[in-house]
């Protein structure tokens, strides 16, 4: 069974505090909202959690340790996917996936062509992606959560720029990574349309 924790989280930026206090936990199975206003912490929340940005105040732990004291095992259970979507605009859809594939360190045979059709991208396996539109790129970016072997997923705003389709798509496959026992927390401002499955929520700030 594993763990990820966070105990009397701060952040501070520009001197400012965003948010102090801050506990939360998940086990196998987890699903965490984080959302709030744009400049409430949600990014920086992600980025702590990930290890990207270094915790002044409070302890964040990965099955009762320290993340700084197991940062190559965590590193390794973990997958993070920020605002960029980490995609080379020279490279077509396959080489960019044939890369995104190696760095998930993941060794099994992979369909593109399948895993492009899920996300609405039949057809577009050679085109570049310097030549798709934003929503198509950020699904593209978005593919590599179809080869991910980590435990833990950390996302950052998943669903922009994805229309209605592509945020079912994007939920779906959350939902059936935690039911395999995987662990995600994402922040958004937008609906969450995922029925029957527990979902927790945090919200930063004091808008509602």
């Amino acid at each position: 069974m594993s763990q990820f924790k966070v105990i009397q989280l701060e952040c501070i930026r520009r001197d400012n505090i965003l948010f102090q206090g801050l506990n939360f936990s998940l086990e196998d199975g987890g699903l965490l909202q984080i959302d709030g206003v744009n400049g409430s912490g949600k990014s920086s929340l992600l980025q702590m959690c990930s290890g990207l940005i270094q915790v002044s105040e409070g302890e964040i732990t990965w099955n009762g340790e320290n993340i700084i004291d197991c940062r190559y095992q965590f590193q390794s259970d973990i997958s993070y996917f920020g605002h960029s979507n980490g995609v080379k605009a020279g490279l077509t859809a396959i080489e960019n996936m044939i890369v995104m594939h190696a760095l998930a360190g993941n060794s099994s045979r992979i369909n593109y062509s399948a895993i492009l059709e899920q996300i609405g991208l039949t057809g577009m396996e050679d085109v570049l992606s310097s030549r798709m539109s934003a929503g198509q790129k950020r699904r593209l970016g978005l593919a590599r959560l179809f080869m991910s072997k980590a435990k833990l997923w950390l996302l950052d705003e998943p669903f922009n720029a994805l229309d209605k389709q592509g945020k079912a798509v994007i939920e779906r496959v959350i939902v059936q990574h935690c039911s395999a026992g995987g662990i995600v927390i994402f922040a958004t401002h937008q609906t969450m349309e995922i029925d029957g499955y527990p979902l927790q929520h945090i919200h930063l700030g004091n808008e509602q």
